[in-house]
């Protein structure tokens, strides 16, 4: 069946040492250790199939659960979110030259909020626990903006967010529950591309790049080593120079 892509997602304010379990085929991992409220977990391989999914608190105790159907080489997000039962989101990928963005409105206390993307419209009314469909951007940096749908005016705010051609990234709002309310954004998969980017080495990333440069030095290097054996044995046979 292959393997899918997880990561966790921790919004639940006040909890701080929370985890996530997968347990697929009688087999469980646990997934996110270390991610702290507020923060997003890396991509992590769990088997392609049925999946159980449990939150667990500092304790060890499974608090909520959920079940999900997760498909090979897919990319979900497994999102704690205070009150609510484990939320398990397919992520998107990304289409063509448009970047893709789309909102998790996981703070309880704010009710219904607008969140602008500069001066576009990303979500509309999105409640508490509510995702909202991606939202095709322009390349380009964004202001964020979490607002108040009765006067627009502003929550919260996350500056210089880059969404690149092709991505797609989901924005989480959270906070509340004396926690501040802020924006966290994530990556959620970028489109392949078409072409090699022009950067001269076949478009792989700078640590390939590195290692690309370090393997063609020390092929050069021993094409000169073998070229002055050669040279050097011609030499020897025709009696020196």
């Amino acid at each position: 069946m292959g393997d899918a892509k997880v990561r966790f997602v921790h919004t639940v304010p006040g909890a701080e040492d929370v985890q996530v379990e997968a347990t697929a085929d009688g087999i469980t991992q646990r997934i996110g250790r270390g991610v702290g409220f507020g923060e997003i977990g890396r991509y992590e391989d769990v088997p392609a199939g049925e999946v159980k999914f449990d939150l667990l608190d500092a304790n060890g105790r499974r608090t909520t659960g959920a079940r999900e159907q997760l498909r090979n080489r897919a990319r979900y997000s497994v999102v704690a979110i205070r009150d609510k039962p484990l939320m398990v989101l397919r992520d998107g990928g990304g289409e063509g030259g448009t970047s893709r963005l789309r909102v998790v409105q996981t703070a309880p206390e704010l009710g219904a909020v607008d969140v602008m993307a500069g001066d576009e419209a990303v979500a509309d009314g999105i409640a508490y626990g509510d995702v909202s469909a991606y939202a095709g951007l322009g390349p380009g940096a964004y202001s964020l903006r979490v607002t108040n749908p009765a006067d627009g005016s502003t929550i919260a705010s996350h500056g210089a967010v880059t969404l690149t051609a092709g991505s797609a990234s989901t924005a989480f709002v959270v906070g509340t529950a004396g926690e501040p309310v802020g924006v966290v954004v994530a990556g959620d998969r970028s489109a392949a591309p078409r072409g090699a980017p022009a950067t001269g080495l076949g478009g792989l990333a700078d640590g390939d790049s590195h290692l690309l440069l370090a393997l063609l030095a020390g092929f050069l290097a021993a094409l000169a080593g073998a070229a002055a054996y050669v040279a050097l044995t011609a030499s020897s046979r025709r009696g020196g120079p």
